[in-house]
């Protein structure tokens, strides 16, 4: 007869697997609902996204809620993913769980910036020519034009390897591979394009998280 055994150290880390393969979609969901909440196009000029923002306060500071949500979450779902790609492709996998980390840590710097600086401009009631020079000087910042541009391409080649980490070492099905490999192309289409193709880009990326968050909640082997 066989016995199995289960040791006290695996019990007692099943629920915390459990609560990050949770974790795993959700910041990528919440990107999905600021890419439909925030009241402009990402690709706009001051100019144009200001008085857009200025007279859709409540959906400002909705899309600044979900960057909140994103920070505190993306960083789960990196490494959630991160860690399951590595159990098939242990290098692509651990190149893909830095890079993307990194990039999602910058992105959600970036971008909350911005937000948060015309919400402060219009509840001091400055004027849009005001507002768009504040912003403008903001943009002169070495930080916060590193956060918002020279690393976000991080996320996109470290969501590839992940991509390709998961397709080649099969630890989640295959369509979810394919889903993440799809996703940031629709993300950064969607930056240029249109918002709800941004949108459909975070909701590919969050399904593959999810399905590597289920994957995780099982130990290996």
């Amino acid at each position: 007869m066989t016995t199995t055994t289960v040791t006290p150290a695996a019990t007692a880390t099943a629920p915390a697997r459990r609560a990050l393969g949770l974790l795993a979609p959700i910041g990528p969901l919440a990107m999905a609902g600021w890419a439909l909440a925030v009241p402009y196009h990402v690709a706009d000029e001051p100019a144009d996204w200001i008085p857009a923002a200025a007279s859709s306060m409540g959906r400002l500071q909705l899309s600044l809620w979900m960057l909140l949500l994103f920070a505190l979450t993306a960083g789960a779902g990196a490494i959630v993913t991160g860690l399951v790609a590595r159990r098939g492709s242990p290098r692509l996998g651990t190149a893909g769980l830095v890079l993307t980390f990194a990039g999602f840590s910058a992105l959600s710097f970036g971008a909350a910036g911005h937000d948060a600086a015309a919400v402060g401009s219009r509840n001091a009631g400055l004027d849009t020519a005001t507002s768009e020079r504040i912003l403008t000087e903001i943009g002169t910042f070495q930080a916060p034009t590193v956060g918002s541009g020279a690393l976000v391409p991080l996320a996109f080649l470290g969501v590839l390897l992940l991509g390709i980490a998961l397709w080649r070492g099969r630890q989640v099905p295959r369509w979810a591979a394919a889903a993440l490999l799809a996703s940031f192309p629709l993300i950064l289409l969607g930056g240029l394009a249109a918002m709800p193709l941004n949108a459909l880009g975070w909701l590919l990326l969050a399904a593959a998280f999810a399905a590597a968050g289920l994957a995780y909640a099982r130990p290996a082997g």
